[in-house]
Formats: structure tokens, C-alpha cells, sequence
């Protein structure tokens, strides 16, 4: 693919997350592009719902029966020289995507603007929070619009977190079949974003027990230079806090707020082989509860799937080469 300021802008931002380099194409202006997404959202021929940018008219791949390796929607996709699907491992199945690794990066970072991470999220202040929804409100309900059987109409910030230059913003809604979304946003420009978009169609998902959580995991987006990933869900009724146990960086305390979580990381560059081929990115979690006793929380329970399940190869997704 052609190399763009998109490209070393996304390069930049993993390349000092990680403190460790080079090319994104924002993949609305790169038929290639647009073609790969179309194909990696190219659904089963019983699924009907559409897909998201990059894949005009293409439906989501999520309409497996159960038994079947249910996904609920696909998992955005880091956009790169090489950048991999990922399976979702999440409870539930929605029928439809929001754009497939969409990213955006309208101009570059100074090469001194250094990202700094910590394992615990960062005071955040009104007026950046606001600006950070806005501007992914913004970018999703553009990235989705015309959409057929789609109503963004609910869909509003749940958790807005910062851990040292990126936010992330997990938008949803409270229907039994919810919409999830997910921005990270750099001032007011949104950086990267991803998720699944319901349809009048999609099934409802199962209610979280009190003290429990049931988390949407598989979100990364990779560069050669560095990984993002994100995990984001809701919580039971008792649940005050949330930490979890990330393979890459290890305890991650994650934004506990209106009954969802969501919490990223940096990680190492990753492809599609090593994503289909690879594990849960967390190990489980500890959820802290209103009378404030905690419970270790299984990566079985947190993501509805069984050991078989969390541990069979995928197959498909994206990779992008040039």
C-alpha cells in the first residue's frame, strides 16, 4: 500500500506507547484498502446485516449458530504494513460491524511528543473528556450513516478514560442488543476506532450476575512499530471496580462507570497468523464489590466461552501488505 502522513501518525503514536516504526493508509482514500475490508466483513450467506466503512453493502460475519464459534461483530483490526484479525471472543453475537479497523490520523505527532501508559488510568478533566466524546460521536455515527437496520439513536459515552496522551471512549446503548464502540482519541482527532453495530436482528445478551462481568475481547490495532489493545464490557450490579490480568503488561486497572468497563494497553506488533493462533490477551480478572470484598473472575467467565473455545485456532481476518 502507499505510504501517507496517516501512516507514520499511527507509526508514532505505538512507537513511543511502547518506548520502544512506518506506514498507515487511511483506508477511505485506498480501493485496495476499501477491498480488503469488504472482504474481511464479507458475511455467511444467511447473515444479512451491513457492514461499516471500507466495505459498502457487505454484511457483518457473525451469524454462525451457535456451536458454530459465535462472534459478536469483528474485532477491529490495527491497519499496517501487516495488521491481523482477531477472533471476539465475547457472549453474544451482533450482526453487524463498524468499520473493520477504521483509522484516521489527519496529520503527524512531533517526533519528541512522547505517549506515556500506566496501568492505571489518569485524572482527566471535563472539558477533554467532552472534546474526546464529541470527536469519536462524531466519527462514528459518520462512519455507520446509511446504514440499513442500524439506530445509533441510544448510543452515548458509557466510559471516557486517559492513560497518558491517547483517551479512550466506549460509546454503547441500553437496548438488549447493544451497539459497542470504541475511540481512541488524541486531543480532539480520533486515532483509531472499532466495534459492532446491532441490528434489528441481533440477538439480546445475557443479563451479567451481580458480581460479575462480561467483557468484549480481540479488540487490537497493530503497526509494525506496535500494538493498541482494548477491552471494554459491562459489570454486575455489585461491581465497584475491575483489574485485569493483561498478558502483555500484567495488572491493568480498568475505568469502572454506569455499569461498563473498558480499559488499553501497548503491546508487541502482532499479524493475523499470530492473532488467529494466539490466546486470550487476559488471563481472567479481579472484580472488587460495593461491600469491598473481591473475587478472581476466569477468562471463562468474563468472556462466556469454554476452555476449548478461548484456546482453538481462528482463521481469516485481514493482512495488509506493501
Amino acid at each position: 500500500m502507499k505510504s501517507t502522513n496517516t501512516h507514520d501518525l499511527i507509526d508514532r503514536v505505538l512507537r513511543d506507547l511502547d518506548a520502544a516504526g512506518p506506514a498507515v493508509d487511511d483506508v477511505r482514500a485506498d480501493e485496495r484498502a476499501r477491498s480488503l475490508f469488504a472482504r474481511v466483513v464479507a458475511s455467511p450467506p444467511d447473515a444479512g446485516a451491513p457492514g461499516g466503512r471500507g466495505a459498502p453493502g457487505a454484511a457483518g460475519a457473525s451469524g454462525a449458530a451457535e456451536g458454530e464459534g459465535l462472534r459478536r461483530g469483528l474485532t477491529p483490526l490495527g491497519v499496517r504494513r501487516s495488521a491481523g484479525a482477531r477472533r471476539l471472543v465475547a457472549v453474544g453475537v451482533v450482526a453487524g460491524v463498524l468499520g473493520a479497523g477504521s483509522v484516521l490520523a489527519p496529520q503527524l505527532f512531533g517526533a519528541s511528543e512522547a505517549l506515556a501508559w500506566s496501568a492505571k488510568p489518569q485524572r482527566l478533566t471535563a472539558e477533554a473528556a467532552a472534546a474526546a466524546e464529541a470527536a469519536c460521536d462524531e466519527w462514528v455515527r459518520d462512519d455507520i450513516r446509511g446504514l440499513d437496520g442500524v439506530d445509533l439513536s441510544g448510543v452515548r459515552p458509557v466510559v471516557t478514560e486517559a492513560r497518558g496522551s491517547l483517551i479512550l471512549v466506549y460509546e454503547t446503548d441500553a437496548r438488549p442488543a447493544p451497539s459497542d464502540i470504541t475511540c481512541y482519541v488524541k486531543g480532539d482527532r480520533v486515532i483509531a476506532s472499532g466495534g459492532s453495530v446491532a441490528t434489528t436482528t441481533s440477538p439480546p445478551l445475557p443479563p451479567v450476575p451481580a458480581d460479575s462481568l462480561q467483557g468484549n475481547l480481540g479488540a487490537v490495532f497493530s503497526t509494525s512499530g506496535g500494538s493498541i489493545r482494548g477491552v471494554t464490557g459491562r459489570v454486575g450490579s455489585d461491581v465497584v471496580g475491575v483489574v485485569l490480568d493483561s498478558v502483555a503488561k500484567g495488572p491493568v486497572t480498568a475505568t469502572v462507570r454506569d455499569g461498563h468497563f473498558g480499559a488499553w494497553w501497548p503491546d508487541a506488533p502482532t499479524t493475523e497468523q499470530k492473532e488467529n493462533a494466539a490466546g486470550p490477551e487476559i488471563t481472567g480478572a479481579t472484580v472488587t464489590l460495593r461491600d469491598g470484598s473481591t473475587r478472581p473472575v476466569s477468562v471463562e467467565e468474563l468472556s462466556g466461552r469454554t476452555t476449548e473455545e478461548l484456546r482453538t485456532a481462528d482463521t481469516g481476518g485481514s493482512a495488509a501488505s506493501g
